[in-house]
């Protein structure tokens, strides 16, 4: 049920940040939808993380009241901490520059904070923006990111067990392609964490693990299906099982850190990491649909990556520690480092 709300008549002001890697091309079609967006006091901000060309700063240039920003440490989680430390809103939403948002994108997401104080997190609808290949339809068929078309509300009550006994699998909640929070509360949890995340040996599982933490935290985490984004799936066939297997790994990752960080929770993280070592199996013997042999193989290849994975949490950390991370299952960040 909601709570108390925000003062009414005051849209909350949102910050947008698009997190990008030499990928010039979608880097232009995402902004392109962001300027079409309608919502007062709107900031569009570009973190253009460890960039190999000046590509993404010179679309930026072109696109007058878009903010740059370089984040040199490569992965996903230094340069959405790097967003974290310039934007101004109150609210701070991400998504990917493979991305195209809807025109009601931010006044869907910064609907649900304005009604419920409570809420943390919000998370969105993701769509596939193109299914011309055949890895876009395997991807939609396999692992789509869609998670249907009802609100789900979740929240912790307090000595109410451990987070991941019934929310362990926050995937469910959805992708980091379509998410916001409250500015404050990532503040008040540190940022993401560095070793996790595309650009790691993690792979990913930045977005998980923060959902975790928000639900942990006893913060609200709200999947809003009227917040829709379309995604670019990938179109060659080898970087959908590329794909597939890391979301193996960060899956993995993901479980380990949140171990780490929680050991109240170890015990239910070990049966929901059994579990999904057991659905993997049984999909790889018994494919759930059509056409078995492909199935079969993207599920072994999540499996096998969610094998590799036990163990990348913590190369990750230990290949970080010694360029100034502390090592803490919390990262800290600094405003401005």
């Amino acid at each position: 049920m909601p709570t108390t709300a925000e003062a009414p008549g005051s849209p909350l002001a949102v910050t947008v940040a698009v997190c990008t890697r030499d990928r010039p091309e979608d880097l232009a079609r995402c902004l392109d939808a962001l300027a079409a967006l309608r919502y007062p006091g709107l900031e569009i901000l570009v973190v253009d993380n460890a960039p190999a060309t000046r590509d993404a700063q010179g679309v930026v240039a072109a696109r007058p009241g878009v903010r740059y920003a370089v984040e040199p440490r490569p992965g996903l989680g230094w340069a959405r901490n790097r967003a974290l430390a310039e934007a101004t809103g109150e609210i701070l939403a991400f998504t990917d520059d493979d991305v195209v948002v809807d025109a009601g994108w931010v006044e869907a997401l910064a609907a649900v904070f304005q009604e419920d104080a409570q809420v943390g997190a919000v998370t969105g609808l993701v769509l596939p923006l193109e299914l011309e290949t055949r890895a876009q339809r395997l991807f939609e068929d396999y692992r789509s990111f869609g998670r249907g078309h009802e609100r789900i509300h979740a929240r912790m009550s307090p000595g109410a067990g451990p987070v991941a006994a019934r929310y362990g699998l926050t995937g469910s909640f959805g992708a980091g392609a379509n998410m916001a929070f409250r500015r404050r509360v990532l503040e008040e949890l540190g940022g993401f964490d560095p070793c996790l995340g595309p650009g790691t040996l993690s792979r990913g599982g930045d977005d998980l693990e923060m959902y975790f933490r928000v639900l942990k935290t006893g913060h609200a985490l709200v999947y809003e299906p009227a917040a829709v984004v379309r995604h670019r799936h990938r179109r060659q066939m080898y970087a959908l099982f590329g794909q597939i297997r890391d979301h193996g790994t960060s899956f993995s990752s993901y479980v380990v850190r949140s171990a780490i960080a929680y050991p109240d929770e170890r015990w239910a993280l070990a049966r929901l990491w059994v579990w999904w070592l057991a659905k993997l199996g049984y999909r790889v013997l018994v494919p759930r649909r059509a056409p078995a042999g492909v199935m079969r193989r993207l599920a072994l290849a999540e499996l096998i990556g969610l094998l590799r994975g036990i163990g990348r949490y913590r190369r990750a950390r230990a290949a970080l520690a010694p360029g100034g991370w502390a090592g803490a299952p919390e990262p800290v960040l600094r405003k401005g480092s």
